[in-house]
């Protein structure tokens, strides 16, 4: 049973550990330019969404992003322990294996559809860390959502470690939706996701987007598309407290003005130029591929409906 002063203790305890006053870097000479260029490329190029929050995407959305930009998705933080160390990875350090649903901290993965129902949530991204370090805890999850009345959506975020067939074909029989990679865990190792293809219906990739990493992106694009992988989710990459010192050894730096009431972390000053420039990319060279940006001003928005909704749900109090 939640206590009241554990609402929304676990993203207060995250938001306290986030990015602070780190110098934001201002525009490049000529960058406001390009951006401006690149989005009406964008436009005639038949890209769609909103501009005004970067909420873009080529030909449609994935099915699991649709409620999680009405407000009405969640990440169930499956545990902080993970296979890799990617300098990107704005998890908190040290790991920590614990069960985050929604933001509320929970021992069993029984508990979990409790709070699914209670916030009204129609799809559920099991996340991490590397989820599948306990799969028993996932298999878990999985059952106990969908023998919900109203069971909602179920995504699983994986770097692909392991993933095996094995393992594919359990998630699937338990009754996974759809499984996405991060494949710039693995240097865009495209070997899982290709396995994956064999056994769900839907299979999606979702990177950060590096800057310097832009022409092993642009490959990615289309080898995924020559693959048959329907959705590509990119996102611009984030600073904050766990990742600041990784991140600018690799020549990131937090953008100015990218501060936000709701999210843990801050765009870098280059990435969205060239999450624009991969969009149109895939747009002008992928014959099925759907890309969408998920930018920071779309996650700003998520989040905000998020919050909301917690707020107006009322507490149980022991």
């Amino acid at each position: 049973m939640l206590k009241e002063s554990d609402d929304l203790s676990w993203y207060a305890r995250k938001a306290a550990r986030a990015c602070g006053p780190v110098p934001g870097a201002e525009p490049e000479p000529g960058q406001v330019e390009r951006l401006q260029a690149l989005l009406e490329l964008l436009r005639k190029a038949g890209v769609k969404g909103d501009a005004k929050s970067m909420t873009l995407f080529t030909r449609r959305l994935p099915p699991g992003c649709k409620p999680c930009l009405a407000g009405q998705g969640t990440n169930l933080y499956v545990t902080g322990l993970c296979t890799r160390d990617c300098f990107f990875c704005f998890n908190q350090k040290p790991r920590k294996d614990e069960l985050v649903v929604h933001g509320i901290p929970v021992k069993d993965p029984e508990e979990a559809p409790a709070i699914v129902e209670r916030f009204g949530l129609r799809s559920v991204g099991l996340s991490g860390g590397e989820p599948l370090m306990f799969p028993e805890r996932v298999l878990r999850l999985i059952a106990a959502l969908r023998a919900m009345g109203k069971p909602p959506r179920i995504d699983l975020y994986t770097n692909g470690d392991r993933a095996d067939e094995s393992m594919l074909r359990r998630l699937k029989d338990a009754g996974l939706d759809s499984i996405r990679f991060d494949v710039a865990a693995r240097d865009f190792d495209l070997t899982p996701v290709a396995l994956a293809l064999t056994i769900f219906d839907e299979v999606a990739v979702e990177v950060p987007v590096v800057p310097e990493q832009l022409p092993q992106l642009k490959t990615m694009c289309l080898e995924l598309d020559l693959l048959g992988v329907p959705f590509l989710n990119i996102h611009e990459l984030f600073i904050c407290a766990e990742n600041e010192i990784r991140v600018a050894a690799e020549g990131g730096r937090a953008k100015a003005g990218g501060e936000s009431k709701h999210l843990l972390w801050r765009p870098t000053a280059k990435s969205l130029e060239s999450c624009l420039e991969l969009l149109l990319f895939a747009q002008e060279k992928c014959r099925t591929l759907s890309v969408y940006l998920c930018s920071c001003g779309t996650q700003e928005n998520i989040s905000k409906r998020g919050y909301l909704r917690r707020k107006r749900a009322p507490l149980v109090v022991e």
